[in-house]
């Protein structure tokens, strides 16, 4: 996932007010500087809790005293999911204090969460929710003036700061319950938000714009409420805040918290592995070249029409101890070309409407079957940083897209929802194979030295010498790279592969079981491996009666769209009610209907047919999916009965 932040340039117009205080800050922090590096220790006090409010009320109390004898590990694995929606403003903390700079939180893997009491139901802004208290501790170590320049008030050994914060107390299904009202889409590419993946996202200053643009909040979906609001009326709010203190150098307690790979003086990428292991099966609707989808232009693809898709984050850490840097670009557009657009390393797209960098890696699908898929990278930036080490930095200089790199300790991540990230497996059938990523294939990036002609290795400083690669661009001109002396083995640590399972048709990401304790209609997991279908006039407003047995707990039943050409349902999530699939094109919804069925009356769905699909693969239509759920998933699953259905 990369990210530029050039959309909140105005938030910086105090720049100039306070030079004087980082210098000051800079000459007061001489005695901290001295040590070897720097210890931060970080705090937060904070509520998470499981919101009640779509489950009937007929059985809310029973879920309720179920939820309230969770162990622990429930607690705590929500409790770090609700800390990880503070990473978007960390990371890119420039971009909302003028003073500032990133102020990333330790790895997750040296988080501390220790739980106040036991879980209570309770009211908070009028929802219903089972609570529990927890305060977060853990240490950040870095070099020895980071602090102080992330943060001028942490510049001295006792200083301290708070970054404040609005967090939902509930931090599952954020965007079903909020839409796009707290997703921050500004210069990533149309339709980069997941459901999954809201933590890349979560901004609550997010606010209700006059149009959708790449520049603003939001380009995909306007929402009608400011994040504040719909999380304060949708979910419920925990106003809290991230307490940073300044601690005098403690060699023992930095060997306690020191984390990550270190490999040498040299940029060195390194696949992490943590973000690369899981995956999920999900479907989209592929258009034709030329009718407004990119996937076939750029060859993501083996076809058009409904395709099915093996999803995947992809993320490269610098182990090394010295900067990645790839250099300038005018990311913007703002028709000042930088370095890398002039000599062709990085060309612009025309469908997806920014730059593109070819040669950032290849996904493969070897074993059963064979699929291809070139790897484009449209920023390569500093977006996590999940070493905690004194060679690695707080800040970097790769905040933005104008100028792209990778920083000591930091990775570039490309999370799953972003597209591209896949491989097509619509072509083959179910089975098992290999899911590899190899980055920096062509050695375009240097993990090494950058060198004259005569191979001298440049200071620091010096303009790197681009020599021509041998490849020609697409807009016909030859593909120019800086000239490196890649250190030995520069690529060793550079791909990784995973065993995987292809899915038969109709399953994916919704009929996987819940693992993180969502419950309620919302939620896009735990759904039947085995939907129904049924078949409706195209186009027309249709209704159908859904029943199930008088003893049965309350099912949710979704209803979707159906492919002709692959013979299948097409399992939909929760927001592919709203989302449009590709930019330009007006689609018609993939969830058709989503409905609590109880078992003392029937229910009459109201819902549009699927019309016919012409962009991609001729789809005609007039036949619907039907999954089903329990509402809580602890519950048994119920035969629901489908009546007619009529127009």
């Amino acid at each position: 996932m990369s990210r530029g932040t050039t959309r909140h340039a105005l938030r910086r117009v105090l720049v100039g007010c306070i030079m004087f205080v980082l210098v000051l800050a800079g000459q007061v922090g001489v005695a901290a500087a001295a040590a070897p590096g720097s210890i931060v220790k970080t705090s937060m006090w904070s509520q998470v809790g499981v919101v009640l409010d779509e489950i009937p009320k007929s059985m809310r109390a029973r879920v309720a005293a179920d939820i309230m004898t969770k162990p622990d590990s429930f607690w705590l694995e929500r409790a770090h999911r609700q800390l990880k929606l503070t990473t978007y403003r960390l990371v890119f903390r420039d971009a909302f204090h003028a003073h500032g700079k990133a102020l990333p939180l330790p790895p997750e893997p040296l988080w501390n969460i220790q739980f106040s009491g036991e879980p209570t139901r309770q009211k908070i802004d009028g929802h219903d929710v089972v609570a529990v208290n927890y305060h977060f501790t853990s240490i950040l170590l870095s070099d020895a003036k980071s602090p102080g320049q992330s943060e001028p008030s942490l510049a001295q050994v006792g200083g301290r700061w708070r970054e404040h914060f609005l967090l939902p107390v509930d931090p599952e299904l954020v965007m079903q319950r909020t839409g796009y009202a707290c997703m921050d889409e500004a210069e990533f590419p149309f339709g980069s938000v997941d459901s999954e993946e809201v933590d890349a996202f979560y901004d609550q200053t997010a606010v209700v714009e006059d149009a959708l643009s790449r520049e603003g909040y939001h380009q995909t979906v306007m929402p009608t409420e400011s994040c504040v609001d719909a999380v304060t009326n949708h979910i419920g709010a925990v106003r809290t805040y991230v307490q940073y203190t300044r601690l005098t150098w403690d060699a023992a307690l930095a060997d306690q918290y020191r984390y990550g790979d270190d490999t040498g003086r040299t940029p060195d990428l390194q696949t992490f592995v943590p973000d690369f292991l899981p995956s999920r099966t999900v479907y989209r609707y592929v258009h034709s070249s030329g009718s407004g989808g990119c996937e076939v232009e750029e060859g993501s693809v083996t076809g058009t029409g409904w395709r099915r898709l093996l999803e995947f984050t992809t993320a490269d850490e610098n182990v090394g101890e010295t900067a990645l840097t790839i250099g300038g670009v005018d990311y913007t557009i703002s028709g000042h070309p930088g370095q890398l657009e002039k000599h062709n390393l990085y060309v612009f797209s025309p469908c997806h409407g920014h730059l593109h960098f070819k040669y950032y890696a290849n996904l493969r699908w070897t074993g059963h079957g064979k699929i291809f898929n070139t790897k484009k990278g449209f920023c390569l930036q500093s977006t996590f940083r999940p070493a905690n080490r004194e060679t690695s930095p707080l800040h970097n200089d790769f905040s933005s897209c104008d100028y792209q790199g990778i920083a000591p300790g930091w990775m570039d991540q490309y999370t799953a929802g972003l597209t591209g990230q896949w491989v097509d497996t619509t072509t083959l059938s179910p089975g098992t194979g290999f899911r590899k990523l190899q980055t920096n294939p062509n050695g375009f990036l240097c993990e090494g030295w950058f060198v004259d002609k005569q191979g001298n290795r440049l200071s620091p400083g010096e303009p790197v010498v681009w020599a021509k690669t041998g490849l020609i661009a697409e807009n016909g001109k030859p593909v120019m790279a800086p000239l490196c002396d890649q250190k030995s083995n520069w690529d060793a640590n550079n791909s990784y592969s995973v065993q995987e399972t292809i899915k038969p048709y109709a399953q994916g990401l919704i009929t996987e079981p819940c693992a993180r304790g969502q419950i309620g209609p919302l939620r896009n997991c735990g759904f039947g491996v085995n939907p129904q279908t049924a078949t409706c006039p195209p186009g027309a407003q249709s209704t159908l009666t859904l029943s199930i047995p008088a003893n049965a707990q309350p099912q949710v039943v979704r209803l979707t769209e159906f492919s002709h050409v692959l013979h299948s349902a097409i399992p939909a999530r929760f927001e592919d009610f709203w989302v449009p699939l590709t930019p330009g094109v007006s689609d018609q919804p993939v969830m058709l209907a989503n409905v609590i069925v109880m078992p003392s009356a029937p229910r009459i769905v109201h819902f549009t047919c699927p019309s016919e699909r012409t962009g991609g693969d001729y789809e005609p239509g007039g036949k619907i999916g039907i999954y089903s759920a329990p509402i809580y998933p602890e519950d048994a699953r119920a035969a629901v009965t489908v009546g007619s259905v009529n127009p």
